[in-house]
């Protein structure tokens, strides 16, 4: 009787590391956000896509492009980082021709990464939204952490 309470406790210990483990790997995968999101109109913008990140470091400074692509239209996120300890966007604009219009923007960081580029090419990512002229946020867009291999 023993013998048999110790293989039914082992077991029952079983699904439970399994469910631990799986419920830890879930929780730090993170939410992944689509390239871009119209947080107004709540438009679904599945098909757009980050086509290309480029970006140049100077000093504390990092110039940075990315462009994004539905192939009908293209959104470009201009933007500069100072680069410290928590790197920052200082500055951004961005421009959306769509619709045979174009529309504009500045951009605000909502968060920021950002990994060396002392010995080599730096890597940018974070979530940015896109601000319109009345100064609210109208599209978010979100770059995966990504080496900068192309220069602006």
């Amino acid at each position: 009787m023993h013998l048999g309470y110790r293989c039914y406790n082992r077991i029952t210990k079983i699904p439970k590391s399994i469910f631990f483990v799986s419920a830890l790997l879930l929780g730090c995968s993170g939410a992944t956000h689509p390239p871009v999101e119209d947080v107004v109109g709540h438009e679904n913008l599945p098909q757009f896509k980050l086509q290309s990140l480029r970006g140049t470091r100077d000093g504390d400074r990092l110039r940075a492009q990315a462009m994004f692509s539905d192939s009908s239209s293209i959104l470009t996120v201009d933007m500069t980082f100072t680069i410290g300890s928590p790197t920052k966007l200082e500055s951004g604009s961005w421009r959306w021709m769509r619709n045979s219009k174009i529309w504009i923007g500045t951009v605000a960081g909502k968060s920021v990464t950002f990994l060396g580029g002392q010995d080599g090419p730096p890597s940018i990512g974070g979530t940015f939204e896109l601000l319109g002229q009345d100064g609210a946020a109208h599209y978010r867009a979100a770059i995966p952490l990504t080496e900068l291999k192309a220069k602006l």
